[in-house]
């Protein structure tokens, strides 16, 4: 029984935890991004504007330029 509990209790807490790692908005993860990769990350989101993409606080469209500015950053944006 107390097996079970102690179950319980970590499922509902590793999924506590992917929630909130899910949860993290498109700005943190874009100044984590500029933080860690300063000038490309820059010349990168450049790039993105040139190409049509907004830079908002809209989830979806910020989750848009997120990606396409990781690709830049590996080199796969040219």
């Amino acid at each position: 029984m107390n097996a079970l509990v102690i179950a319980v209790v970590v499922t509902v807490g590793i999924g506590s935890a992917a929630i909130a790692q899910q949860q993290r908005s498109v700005r943190d993860m874009m100044n984590d991004m500029k933080a860690r990769y300063g000038q490309t990350f820059e010349e990168c989101q450049a790039l993105a504007t040139s190409r049509g993409y907004r830079l908002s606080d809209d989830e979806q469209e910020g989750r848009a330029v997120m990606m396409f500015i990781e690709g830049c950053i590996m080199g796969k944006q040219r």
